[in-house]
């Protein structure tokens, strides 16, 4: 029989090999940050759940400094009408990579590349970071909302287009999870 202490202390060594299995690993080199994204966040309950939707799932990272925000934008999809995954990264500075992958063990080694999410002038940089989980992507919204223009201003007796009522409610998508981070990132 296992004492009280002792579950204790487990649960606790539990947690906290939990939380290390999602934190991203920070890296400085170069002037540049990057983030290195655990397979445990594309593992997770939620994000797993989205992912087998079919529907592409968006993963924002913004890294904060003071008043300086930059970061990064993930996007990955899976085709289910031919079994591949459709990702697409685009980091801080627009550069942007786009594939298509074969298998789940693909994936996760392209999400274990690291992302660039900020610039930094000192070697020593402490930084906020934010990753946010969207059940859809940028584009995917943009779709949404002409299709939904398409489909006519109706006003209700207040005065508000249907459609502006539509596109409030509809696309307004709450985020799947969130992570924080506070990092004190190092490097050369």
């Amino acid at each position: 029989m296992v004492g009280r202490g002792t579950a204790l202390a487990l649960m606790l060594l539990l947690a906290a090999s939990l939380y290390a299995q999602q934190r991203p690993a920070f890296g400085l080199s170069g002037g540049v940050v990057t983030a290195t994204l655990p397979v445990a966040i594309l593992d997770s309950a939620p994000v797993k759940k989205q992912l087998a939707s079919g529907l592409t799932t968006t993963f924002l990272v913004a890294a904060r400094q003071s008043q300086r925000v930059l970061g990064a934008r993930i996007e990955v999809r899976y085709d289910l009408w031919d079994e591949v995954w459709l990702v697409r990264r685009i980091e801080f500075d627009r550069k942007e990579d786009r594939q298509r992958l074969t298998s789940r063990e693909a994936l996760e080694k392209w999400w274990r590349t690291p992302v660039r999410i900020f610039t930094a002038a000192v070697a020593a940089t402490p930084l906020q970071v934010d990753l946010t989980v969207l059940p859809f992507s940028a584009s995917e919204e943009e779709d949404a909302r002409q299709w939904i223009a398409k489909g006519g201003g109706v006003a209700t007796p207040s005065g508000e287009g249907l459609v502006d009522v539509l596109i409030g409610t509809t696309l307004a998508a709450k985020p799947i999870i969130r992570w924080r981070w506070d990092v004190q990132v190092a490097g050369r």
